[in-house]
């Protein structure tokens, strides 16, 4: 899945920053209620599961394409920001990661939900109190308005296909973290995400043959 490269790259960040932020606080919110209370239906198991499977990949390519694509892009023509820093956070976030993952597939399996999803919980909550700063000073170093003056608009589409096929490598599988990265977000600006996908996956594949496979997810999306 090439990304279309039609909008600029400092937009596109606070985007995936934006959807990412909400599945970490949707993670937190249903791991907590079906804590208490557990899975409420057969189906709410898997697409719970599912969600949180497509946080960790959303969040381990993002990560993984700033560290060998963007980081290394920007160091020179935008040599202020914090790159080491950035990338330790990155390798603190990504054990967090793990654990949640490690959480959500023992759910699937225990007779009790509590102690499985104790663990999912706590990984949540150290890594949103990362993510939040970590979020923060990436928008201030590297925003739109700074990327676009060291980045012309065909290079910022050159580098947005170049990511594109980075994190489709490296996430997965695709009827998953498509729809996740896309239905985290409010309408107008899952209009401007979708702007970076191929038309086909957004006309045709996602409303199509790859609906009943993300359906699931559904509750914890905003459709």
């Amino acid at each position: 899945m090439e990304a279309a490269g039609r909008i600029r790259v400092g937009v596109e960040l606070v985007l995936i920053h934006q959807s990412i932020s909400r599945g970490i606080r949707i993670s937190k919110l249903y791991s907590d209620i079906f804590r208490q209370t557990g899975f409420p239906n057969g189906r709410i198991g898997p697409g719970f599961a599912d969600y949180v499977r497509s946080l960790s990949s959303v969040l381990h390519s993002h990560h993984l394409a700033e560290d060998e694509l963007a980081f290394p892009a920007f160091r020179q023509s935008l040599p202020e920001a914090p790159y080491e820093r950035l990338a330790a956070e990155h390798r603190l976030i990504q054990p967090l990661i793990e654990e949640a993952r490690r959480g959500i597939e023992r759910a699937l399996v225990s007779p009790t939900l509590q102690e499985p999803l104790a663990v999912l919980d706590r990984a949540l909550r150290e890594l949103e109190g990362i993510w939040k700063p970590h979020i923060e000073t990436e928008e201030v170093h590297f925003s739109a308005e700074r990327i676009d003056g060291v980045m012309a608009p065909v290079e910022q589409a050159d580098f947005m296909r170049r990511l594109g096929r980075h994190i489709q490598e490296h996430s997965g599988p695709d009827y998953l973290v498509v729809p996740f990265t896309l239905f985290n977000l409010p309408a107008e600006a899952r209009a401007i995400l979708s702007e970076t996908m191929p038309p086909a996956v957004i006309q045709e594949l996602v409303p199509g043959p790859w609906k009943e496979k993300w359906q699931p997810m559904s509750p914890f999306l905003l459709v």
